[in-house]
């Protein structure tokens, strides 16, 4: 007898079809998008034209759903909520980067600098665009471009800007492992008291 012709219904409890993954869901969290090379401007000479356009839709086709625009001082900080104003799906972050926590003094006035961080993280956490202070930390594989010291006073600082906004901070720590803990354990409550921090570490 030859061998009966099966009707390629499967039986019940059989194997079934697999169901399609649901697509990933891509953040960019931290996107120096204000950084000159995306105006084409590289060591102060214009090496192609404007491009971040470009750059931010092929974000978006890739599957990219939001992008936080990292401020890495007061002017960078303005720059980047202006930017996450032209678009519902990016968002930015307000503080000095510690390789540029000279800034403080060289504006003259300190405190008068970290009232006008404020301002600016407030105003843009009302419009719903600034997520989190920073980014903000130490850096001590770069002191040449800002002093230990320095770095240490205006880290200490921001926390500050964390606990008036009740936002979370975004932190950086390069070669200032000790220094940096000690930071985060005696600011634990103004760090953790909200959404707490993500540290950007290199290693």
């Amino acid at each position: 007898m030859g061998k009966k012709k099966g009707n390629n219904i499967p039986e019940q409890g059989g194997a079934t079809e697999a169901k399609a993954a649901p697509p990933v869901k891509l953040i960019e969290i931290a996107a120096n998008l204000t950084d000159g090379m995306f105006q084409g401007c590289y060591h102060g000479k214009q090496a192609h034209p404007p491009d971040l356009q470009a750059v931010l839709s092929r974000a978006w086709e890739a599957g990219v759903e939001k992008i936080i625009i990292t401020g890495g001082s007061l002017e960078e900080s303005r720059a980047a909520l202006a930017l996450a104003e032209t678009d519902n799906r990016l968002y930015c972050t307000i503080g000095v980067h510690p390789t540029r926590c000279s800034e403080f003094d060289a504006s003259g006035d300190p405190q008068q600098h970290l009232q006008s961080l404020l301002k600016l993280a407030e105003d843009g956490k009302a419009k719903g665009k600034v997520v989190a202070v920073g980014e903000c930390g130490l850096d001590y594989d770069r002191l040449v471009f800002c002093p230990k010291e320095v770095q240490q006073k205006y880290f200490e600082l921001q926390f500050d800007l964390a606990e008036a906004t009740q936002l979370p901070m975004f932190l950086h720590m390069r070669a200032a492992a000790d220094d940096f803990s000690g930071n985060i354990e005696e600011e634990r409550e103004q760090v953790c008291g909200g959404s707490g921090p993500f540290v950007h570490r290199r290693v």
